[in-house]
């Protein structure tokens, strides 16, 4: 799965007459993304990328790929969440209590959250927005008050922009939720019943998806107030 990625994105990088006759396929390159490394920075917390809203453009085929590579295995921010959510709910809970407790447990704990949330989910979720022309970041309000901002954080759990700039349901990250779910059935021990812990643990993970967009909302108050501190 994960080999295919790189052949289906650049199945995309067409010359500029085939891109004038196709104006809807994500751009190669353009002036906005070029040499902007800001627009691929990984939030070490969440995990996420943020466009915003006000200033929208959408990601060129070659940031898509590189921005699947850091997301999934390249950056602080593809690990934090899984130790912490092995720590803080798998651990917690003793679930699976197959895997038993102390380091082993943890350790395989961590590996199957990474397995799942990143390398599973993203392989799928990348791919399907490409072809779904849906932005695989977190679309950040243009609205002021805090209240509105978190509205908006709630509702973009579930809903992205289109390549065009318009909102729209958020297919590829919530099939991706639940896809990482069914296929995380393929090793977990004990007997599994796969249509119930898919709903369930597909489920789970949308929920999680909120408190991670409000803090990606907002980051920026949060990284002054308790990172850049002089």
């Amino acid at each position: 799965m994960i080999v295919a990625l790189p052949l289906a994105f650049g199945q995309s990088d067409v010359t500029d007459g085939a891109s004038s006759a196709a104006p809807n396929v994500i751009p190669a390159t353009t002036p906005a993304s070029q040499g902007d490394s800001r627009r691929l920075s990984i939030n070490p917390v969440t995990g996420q990328t943020t466009a915003h809203a006000s200033d929208y453009t959408p990601l060129t085929t070659d940031e898509l790929w590189k921005l699947y590579i850091k997301q999934s295995y390249w950056s602080v921010g593809a690990y934090f969440g899984p130790f912490a959510a092995a720590l803080l709910i798998d651990q917690t809970a003793g679930q699976p209590r197959q895997w038993g407790g102390g380091f082993p447990g943890y350790g395989r704990r961590v590996a199957s959250r990474v397995a799942s949330g990143d390398v599973v989910q993203n392989s799928f979720q990348f791919p399907v927005a490409f072809l779904l022309k849906e932005d695989v970041r977190y679309i950040a309000s243009d609205q002021h008050g805090f209240g509105r901002r978190v509205g908006h954080a709630i509702l973009y759990s579930f809903l992205t922009y289109n390549y065009e700039g318009h909102p729209t349901l958020n297919l590829s990250n919530i099939g991706g939720n639940y896809f990482a779910a069914a296929v995380s059935t393929r090793w977990l021990p004990g007997h599994q019943k796969v249509a119930s812990y898919t709903f369930g643990n597909g489920s789970e993970e949308l929920a999680m998806g909120v408190p991670l967009n409000l803090i990606q909302e907002f980051w920026p108050e949060i990284n002054r107030a308790f990172f850049r501190r002089h």
